[in-house]
C-alpha cells in the first residue's frame, strides 16, 4: 500500500480572502463552503504504478465549515492517465492507501463517482487550471513589493496538505458540476507545494 507524490496543488473556494478554515473550525462566509483542489503531480508513485506527471483535481462541497466534515465530493482524473494510474490515483486520494488523504476523507460522507476527463494547468505569474467542462481556476499570487509570496506558515489545517501556503487572489474561478453545487469563488486561493507519502 506504499505511496508518494511530490507537486504542486492549486486551491480556490467560495470564501473570501482568506479561507478560514486553514486556521481551525471556523464560520464560511457564506455559511457553507465550496471549493476546488487541482494535483500537478511532478514525480510520484503507488504499489509500483508510476503517477509521475499526473493531473487530478478534487471538488468539494460543504454545508458548514471544512472542520465540520458532511462534504460532498467528486475526483477528476486527466484522462491522460493510463487505467492503473486512475486506480492508484482514486485509490489515494479517497483515503483508500492511508497517510494524509485517509484523514482527510473523513470530512466526506458522500463520493460523487469519480470523473475522467481532461485536468490542464497553466504556470506563471497567473496561475490558470481547467478541468473538462466543469470547472476553471484562476489565481493570482499576491506578493511584496519586493516579489516575496504572501505565505502562510505551519497551519493547523497544514498538517493535511503542507507546510506553507502561497496567497492568491482567486477571482474568476468557478465549478459547475450539475451533480454538486455551482459555485464562484469568494477571492481566497493559494498555491501549496506537495510531499505526501505513506
Amino acid at each position: 500500500m506504499t505511496w508518494q507524490m511530490t507537486g504542486q496543488m492549486l486551491e480556490a473556494c467560495s470564501c473570501k480572502m482568506f479561507c478560514p478554515c486553514v486556521f481551525g473550525p471556523a464560520e464560511p462566509d457564506q455559511g457553507w463552503c465550496s471549493g476546488a483542489f487541482v494535483f500537478d503531480i511532478q514525480r510520484g508513485s503507488a504499489d509500483g504504478v508510476d503517477l509521475s506527471g499526473c493531473k487530478a483535481a478534487l471538488a468539494l462541497d460543504l454545508p458548514g465549515d471544512f472542520v465540520g466534515g458532511n462534504a460532498t465530493a467528486r475526483l477528476y482524473i486527466d484522462s491522460a492517465a493510463s487505467k492503473d494510474q486512475r486506480r492508484e490515483l482514486e485509490a489515494v486520494f479517497m483515503g483508500k492507501k492511508g497517510g494524509n488523504w485517509e484523514a482527510m476523507s473523513a470530512a466526506v460522507s458522500k463520493w460523487v463517482p469519480t470523473q475522467v476527463t481532461s485536468v490542464s494547468v497553466n504556470w506563471g505569474d497567473s496561475l490558470a487550471a481547467k478541468i473538462g467542462d466543469v470547472g476553471r481556476l484562476a489565481l493570482q499570487p499576491i506578493k511584496d513589493e519586493s516579489g516575496k509570496p504572501a505565505r502562510i506558515l505551519n497551519a493547523p489545517l497544514g498538517a493535511l496538505f503542507g507546510d506553507s501556503e502561497d496567497l492568491a487572489h482567486s477571482n474568476g474561478s468557478q465549478w459547475s458540476d450539475p451533480d454538486m453545487r455551482a459555485w464562484q469563488a469568494g477571492g481566497s486561493g493559494g498555491l501549496i507545494p506537495f510531499k505526501w507519502s505513506a
